[in-house]
């Protein structure tokens, strides 16, 4: 009895439905002639298969065949064992039979091998879930995976498991698959994602399924995405063309303020021309990704900022770092305030930069800081000591150089004009003291101690006059 295996389909391997031809061959080793020669096999399910021909003489040879369907329990089992039986009758009546062997002197079953080839596949599948609803990837939020596992083999596999290196899988062992049949509900597995990941732009990962081959062997395949990314895409990572990657949407952001102290440094309670504003500056990573080289610019001409580059965490604030010195100028003084917005910009972790311009208060403004400077109030100082020490030398008047159309003019207890000038300065257009040169006062000399009158007229930029008047004391 002899077997071959017919691959239908030509993959080298056996599949249900597939078959296998048996060819019986029967020799008459005796002296006499046997008649009605018929073959029995009960795996075939063969009964009385005619021999042809059915009457042998001694050393005459007949044949007869027959087809075998694979099952899925041959298969497994990786190969067919069995023996059929040849009878006849000789010519006296008696029956005459032999079990069928590899060769005509013995009844060795003939066995024929099935090829095998246990495999599985594995695709796992990725979905992001916004586990606060709040429309932004955070921390805490949830990937929620799913493994479908199917057997492309041609054998049953056994005891089937799922591991993966960052999440815990639930569910499983499956005890058994059938070649060609699939199960996408026994595995699940729910991942946390982390600061790392988000920055990072994806989650990328391998699972690993195992099962045990009908022979006893293992066998293990790594995962594919079901769903997989263009390869274009720059989160494709070339070290892994087979993970499973869930996107994480980035949405980096940046947020400043600044807030401004007027410094009065000579504490007279008015703005001059000289003194300063010092700035202060708080950055906030409004984004869900860390951000690096953090850095603020301030575009008002004279001022120069200091501190950083800075890294940024999510959610984190810096008041400390960046800080910014501006000298106030009489055209400042003159405009009353000082406005203007500063800029800070940093970098995500894919490269991308994001600005923002600073608000005095509210991290999603967007109003320049304005700084009042009150330097344009009248104020006469009326006691002046004209000695020389640098004290009080002058008739010093607060705001004068807000209004440069003006006229001072003093007067002497006996109403004598001792002194007058044109677009007063508090610099070299002032009162020091001393007589501008009238008939009845000597030019350019110092003036007694005593009281004086003032008369002080200013026009302000709308071309309205005003006057103000007092008195002034001077003691050296």
């Amino acid at each position: 009895k002899t077997a071959v295996f017919n691959d239908t389909n030509a993959d080298t391997f056996a599949q249900v439905g597939e078959t296998i031809t048996y060819t019986f061959t029967v020799t008459n080793t005796g002296n006499v002639t046997v008649n009605g020669l018929v073959i029995n096999d009960a795996l075939l399910g063969v009964t009385n298969l005619a021999v042809t021909p059915a009457t042998l003489a001694p050393g005459a040879i007949g044949t007869a065949t027959a087809t075998y369907v694979l099952t899925q329990s041959d298969i497994n089992n990786g190969q067919i064992s069995n023996t059929a039986i040849a009878s006849g009758t000789s010519p006296q009546g008696n029956p005459v039979q032999d079990t069928s062997g590899t060769s005509t002197t013995n009844d060795t079953p003939t066995v024929t091998t099935l090829p095998q080839n246990p495999q599985l596949a594995l695709y796992k599948d990725g979905v992001y879930q916004d586990t606060n609803g709040d429309g932004i990837v955070n921390v805490g939020d949830t990937i929620a995976y799913t493994f479908t596992v199917t057997n492309t083999g041609n054998v049953t596999i056994t005891n089937i498991t799922i591991s993966d290196p960052i999440v815990a899988v639930t569910g499983g062992p499956l005890s058994s698959l059938e070649p060609g049949m699939t199960n996408s509900t026994t595995f699940t597995a729910l991942y946390t994602i982390t600061q790392s990941d988000i920055d990072e732009g994806a989650v990328y990962n391998l699972a690993f399924v195992e099962g045990t081959a009908p022979d006893g062997s293992t066998v293990v395949e790594d995962s594919e995405d079901p769903t997989p990314i263009d390869p274009n895409d720059p989160l494709v990572d070339p070290a892994c063309p087979d993970c499973t990657v869930t996107p994480l949407i980035q949405t980096p952001g940046i947020a400043l303020i600044k807030t401004g102290v007027f410094n009065d440094n000579n504490h007279d309670g008015i703005a001059q021309a000289g003194e300063t504003i010092t700035y202060s500056f708080t950055v906030t990573n409004t984004g869900n990704t860390s951000l690096s080289n953090v850095m603020v610019t301030d575009p008002l001409p004279g001022v120069v900022v200091s501190g950083g580059p800075i890294n940024l965490a999510v959610g984190a604030s810096d008041s400390t770092t960046f800080t910014a010195v501006y000298v106030i100028t009489q055209a400042d003084i003159i405009a009353g305030s000082v406005s203007n917005q500063a800029f800070v910009n940093g970098t995500s972790p894919q490269g991308e930069v994001v600005t923002d311009s600073s608000d005095d208060h509210d991290l999603v403004g967007n109003n320049p800081t304005v700084i009042k400077v009150d330097g344009c109030t009248i104020n006469v100082f009326n006691a002046i000591s004209p000695n020389g020490d640098g004290s009080n030398d002058i008739l010093y008047i607060a705001g004068i150089e807000c209004y440069p159309n003006n006229e001072v003019l003093i007067f002497n207890r006996w109403g004598v004009q001792v002194f007058e000038t044109k677009g007063y300065n508090n610099n070299d257009k002032v009162f020091k003291g001393y007589s501008d040169g009238r008939s009845t006062i000597s030019s350019s000399e110092p003036l007694p101690d005593g009281t004086y009158f003032y008369i002080l007229k200013y026009t302000t930029a709308d071309g309205v006059t005003h006057e103000k008047n007092g008195y002034l004391y001077s003691n050296r």
